[in-house]
């Protein structure tokens, strides 16, 4: 896999990007909080950053009521564990898109080729009213339009905001449709003052959701459905955009309307542009709540440096018994025996043989039962 930053252009200080006014208005902790996510090796854009823990706070937030019950080992939430870098990294990594089943042509493609300009998405609200307008404006519509679609084209113009981003693209790098092979994909991020530039193998399906959210966030808000106050100038995720204003709930039920509440129909010509198939956003908010525990749950959080390596070079830095996870959980780590121990975990269950004590066949595998073990078999 390959991959190339230009890390002189990244978060040299998103606080000029999201204004003065609203780094001024944070508490200590929170600039401390939002710097230290914005100064960190996060492979991208602040916007992206911001808006993943969003919903990593929403999902697995910190729990200290937690602490004196239970132990210090049940407080940390998934933003502690860096949980945000392991939804980036997983889809930035969803799609290989190979160049030999790219066409130039437009309009689209008869054979099982892909036209070129379904991977390609330029967003830029520099010189325009609103960012509404830039999504109109990549979309081919106007307000009329929005009419016509059934949107509040008011409230959402009220509504939406990309927060510091002012242009955003997505482009082939080098792109040679007579080569085979994975294509590369050049990403940049313009904030009033920022220039995030980064070069993916995979297509960049990580940042590009983050807008759409921001989209769908603001007609959830148009339609009334957010059922807590919106928080305008988010303190806690300040390079994000309309989706993090929401409260920890209603981010997440923002993301079930997605689900179930019609709204990949409702804003199909808006969104349609931003992504190669609308469709996979239903699998993408089913992904992100199983992605967490995935993440939260292995040693994921123990690679260190590492974790977001490609997973052969990815090594656990945190020794076997101090991951969180593993502590929260009493998981010491792998151990002979464990493999033919999988069932020791139904409740109620029975007490394990030592696993010296079990003889087992050469060419035991996952499915095997074994006799003596759990009850009647």
């Amino acid at each position: 896999m390959e991959e190339r930053d230009t890390p002189s252009m990244t978060r040299r200080g998103v606080m000029k990007g999201v204004g003065g006014i609203a780094a001024l208005s944070m508490s200590n902790a929170t600039i401390a909080d939002a710097q230290a996510a914005i100064t960190d090796s996060l492979p991208s854009d602040p916007h992206t950053a911001d808006t993943y823990r969003s919903i990593v706070d929403a999902i697995v937030p910190r729990t200290p009521q937690l602490e004196e019950e239970l132990g210090p080992e049940h407080v940390p939430g998934g933003l502690d564990v860096e949980l945000e870098k392991f939804l980036i990294w997983d889809f930035n990594h969803f799609q290989e898109v190979r160049s030999e089943m790219i066409t130039e042509k437009a309009g689209g493609a008869s054979g099982p080729e892909m036209p070129r300009g379904m991977f390609e998405v330029t967003l830029d609200a520099t010189g325009l009213g609103s960012d509404l307008d830039a999504v109109l404006d990549l979309a081919g519509l106007d307000l009329l339009d929005l009419v016509d679609l059934g949107l509040d084209g008011d409230a959402l113009e009220e509504h939406l905001t990309f927060g510091p981003v002012e242009r955003f693209e997505v482009a082939f790098a080098d792109l040679d449709t007579a080569a085979e092979g994975p294509a590369a994909f050049e990403v940049t991020v313009e904030t009033g003052d920022e220039r995030y530039h980064r070069v993916l193998q995979n297509y960049p399906y990580a940042p590009v959701f983050t807008l759409v959210f921001d989209v769908v966030a603001a007609e959830f808000i148009a339609r009334g459905e957010n059922e807590d106050a919106v928080s305008r100038g988010n303190e806690r995720f300040p390079a994000g955009g309309t989706f993090v204003q929401l409260s920890r709930e209603d981010r997440l039920r923002c993301l079930w309307t997605i689900v179930e509440g019609g709204t990949v129909d409702r804003l199909d010509e808006l969104l349609s542009p931003f992504l190669p198939q609308l469709g996979i956003l239903k699998f993408v908010v089913m992904a992100v709540n199983g992605l967490h525990g995935f993440g939260y749950y292995t040693e994921w959080s123990g690679y260190g440096g590492t974790k977001t390596d490609t997973p052969n070079d990815r090594r656990l830095i945190t020794p076997a018994g101090e991951v969180q996870s593993r502590k929260q959980s009493g998981y010491p780590g792998p151990a002979p025996g464990y493999a033919a121990d999988w069932r020791h975990a139904v409740p109620g269950g029975f007490e394990d043989p030592p696993a010296e004590e079990l003889t087992l066949p050469d060419d035991l595998t996952g499915d095997d039962v074994l006799d003596g073990i759990g009850g009647d078999t």
